[in-house]
This record gives C-alpha cells, sequence and structure tokens, in this order.
C-alpha cells in the first residue's frame, strides 16, 4: 500500500531526529542541522504618518536529512520551524503594500517547512508535503540581497490568494515536480489554495493539495547565454471576489518573467516583470530589477520595485478619491561579513505613493540587517 507523501515527509523527518541521537558515526554526517535568527532595524526617517523605530525578526530551526541514513538512496527530507517577532513596520510607520522587510509577519511558532523529495535521476525530482513555493518558483537570485519583500517573489504573486499562496509566513501542503536538462528545467507545482487554517491563518493546517480548491503553477528555464530566462504562469482553480461588487466572482491568474545573470565578473543584474488578472487582484502589473556588485569585502546593491494597480483597485480602493497609480520603491543597500556566522546589512529604501494613497507623502527608510547563521556558512 503507498503511503501519503505528506506522511513520508513527517516520517522522514522524524526520523531524521532519530538518526540525530542514535546514528552511527558514518550515517551521522547524512543528518545536518541547522539554525538562523535574522533581525532587522527599521526607522521612518522622512514622511512617516508615524516616526520611530521597530525590530523585526524571524527565527529557524532546520534538520535535514539524506535517505542513505536509513536505506533509502534516492529520497531526502527537510523540516523547518519558524517563529517570528515585531510589529507591522511597513503598515504603521509607512503604509507601504510592498513590505519594507520580507521579515515581517502576523503569525505564530509553526513548523514551516516539512517536506520529502524523491531524486530516482539527475534529470528528474519530486517534493511532496509543506512547500514554500517562492523556494521551486519565482526564484530571484540576485534579488535576494535585499530586504524589501518585494525582491524575494514578486507582489503580482504574493497578492494571491485568501492567506496569500504557500509563502512566508504560511505555507501549504504541495507537489512539485522537476525536469531538468542541462541548464534547461521545467517545474510544474499544485499548492492547495488556502495557506494556514481556514479558522485562524497564523496556524499551519495539513490538507491535500486540492482540499480547498488548488494553486497550479508552472515554470520553464531557458539559458541565453550566461544569463537565464524565467518564465511562468499561475491560476486558482478557485474563483475569487471581484473587487468591484457589482461583478460576479473573477478568476485569480497570472504570468511572470525574469532574466538574470551576470554583467561582468563581479556585477550581477535582474529584471522581472509580472502580471495579474485585475479583477481579482488589486497589482495587476509589476516591474521590478536591480543590480549587485562585490567590492572587497562589501556586496553592494541598487534595486527599484514598482507595483501598479488595475483599473478595479483604482475605482474602489480610496472610494470617491482616485488612488495613485503606481507604488515605488527604490533599495539601496550593502552586506558584508563580520564573522564567519555573522552578517551585517545597512539599508535605504524610498517608498513612493505609499499603499498607492492619494494624499501620503513618500517615506524614507534606514535600516539595518543582522543575519546570524549555525552552523557557519
Amino acid at each position: 500500500m503507498m503511503r501519503c507523501p505528506f506522511t513520508l515527509a513527517f516520517a522522514l523527518a522524524a526520523a531524521s531526529v532519530a538518526a540525530g541521537f542514535a546514528a552511527p558515526a558514518v550515517a551521522q554526517s547524512a543528518v545536518q542541522p541547522g539554525a538562523s535568527w535574522t533581525v532587522d532595524v527599521l526607522s521612518a526617517v522622512v514622511g512617516s504618518p508615524e516616526y520611530g523605530t521597530d525590530v523585526v525578526g524571524r527565527v529557524d530551526a532546520w534538520l535535514d536529512l539524506e535517505g542513505a541514513a536509513i536505506g533509502l538512496d534516492k529520497l531526502s527530507s527537510h523540516i523547518d520551524v519558524m517563529a517570528v517577532h515585531g510589529p507591522d513596520f511597513s503598515g504603521r510607520r509607512v503604509g507601504a503594500y510592498q513590505t519594507i522587510s520580507s521579515l515581517e509577519a502576523d503569525t505564530l511558532p509553526h513548523v514551516y517547512e516539512a517536506w520529502a523529495l524523491w531524486k530516482p535521476n539527475p534529470h528528474v525530482s519530486a517534493k511532496a508535503g509543506l512547500i514554500d513555493l517562492n523556494a521551486e518558483f519565482d526564484i530571484q537570485n540576485t534579488g535576494a540581497l535585499f530586504v524589501n519583500s518585494a525582491f524575494g517573489i514578486g507582489p503580482d504573486i504574493s497578492q494571491s490568494g485568501l492567506n496569500g499562496p504557500s509563502i512566508f509566513p504560511m505555507t501549504a501542503a504541495a507537489a512539485v515536480l522537476r525536469l531538468q536538462h542541462g541548464r534547461k528545467g521545467l517545474a510544474l507545482g499544485v499548492f492547495d489554495a488556502l495557506a494556514g487554517s481556514s479558522h485562524d491563518p497564523r496556524k499551519v493546517a495539513l490538507r491535500l493539495p486540492g482540499t480547498t480548491g488548488a494553486l497550479l503553477i508552472a515554470e520553464a528555464r531557458v539559458p541565453l547565454g550566461t544569463w537565464m530566462l524565467q518564465a511562468g504562469a499561475w491560476h486558482y482553480t478557485t474563483r475569487f471576489d471581484a473587487l468591484d461588487p457589482a461583478r460576479p466572482p473573477a478568476i485569480s491568474q497570472g504570468v511572470y518573467g525574469l532574466v538574470e545573470g551576470a554583467i561582468t565578473r563581479k556585477v550581477s543584474a535582474w529584471l522581472r516583470v509580472g502580471a495579474a488578472d485585475p479583477r481579482a487582484n488589486q497589482i495587476a502589473a509589476y516591474f521590478g530589477g536591480g543590480a549587485v556588485a562585490t567590492v572587497g569585502n562589501w556586496r553592494l546593491g541598487l534595486a527599484g520595485a514598482h507595483a501598479s494597480l488595475g483599473s478595479a483597485a483604482r475605482r474602489t480602493l480610496y472610494a470617491t478619491d482616485h488612488a495613485r497609480q503606481a507604488e515605488t520603491v527604490i533599495e539601496l543597500t550593502a552586506q558584508r561579513p563580520l564573522a564567519p556566522w555573522l552578517l551585517v546589512q545597512p539599508d535605504l529604501q524610498y517608498v513612493v505613493h505609499p499603499g498607492w494613497n492619494p494624499t501620503a507623502r513618500n517615506v524614507l527608510v534606514a535600516g539595518l540587517r543582522f543575519s546570524f547563521a549555525l552552523p557557519d556558512s
């Protein structure tokens, strides 16, 4: 009898814990624990509706197991437990829709990811369990340096769903199939449409994908010389309330494209565009990108994110007042290691038309990120 893939994910994770305590020395090397703590100190210094400084952070502890440790050569597993702390800085002090810190969230400590991966050969892999969609799709590798959440996953996707898609801070049950041939690749995913519990979105829930409807996503990766092109599309099988209350329920779906690569040996860059159905989503179009340069021990980055409202959102968001067409974020950041286990990152962000509010002032935010990691990275 076949076991449920989600049961297998947790079985492997539990086995990894046991292996960590009881496995012989040869097998024990296949069990890899880890932990990280990332903290942002953020200050609204110009234009804020409520000036001040806040501290937000995220703590993760995880365990990885190579299946060979328990006699399953083609299997591996991962479990990650996460907690966040800090207030809603972006909403209270900036009014921004594109979250100033990728660490901000309203959630309780919970299992963030728990999955099993089957890889029978170098060309095929299948993953099932609680999966972060952004670990598989719409990955902006160069953008990972930046603090604003728009440079992790495009807001055209992150806005979707009743509680967001299966991304930080809450994941959903999913299955992902990946096909790889050299640098070319195709990924197909089915995620449960609701991330977290239907009673309390701050709590994790275990359901088979499709129980509350499904989020379907596909992405192709094609090399362009030394650069890489990613093109993807996503679609919810359920309908959502239209932004215009006079309209019938609407489909939530979209497309995105990303090109990324090296300009010189020490400079990389990326550009990303995305579009979402404006009947069910506020953001109809998104454009972002930037560049990162290595200078000595520093990594220096400059990026921009431009999120445009759809026509239905502009008509309804601020009632009789017309909302701004777009919210734009410009971020300047720099990162360097202070120790093998510590990175420090001063950061500046300038938000133009925060929250598309026609009466809001532009806001300048100064921040300082500390990233601690064990084992040493």
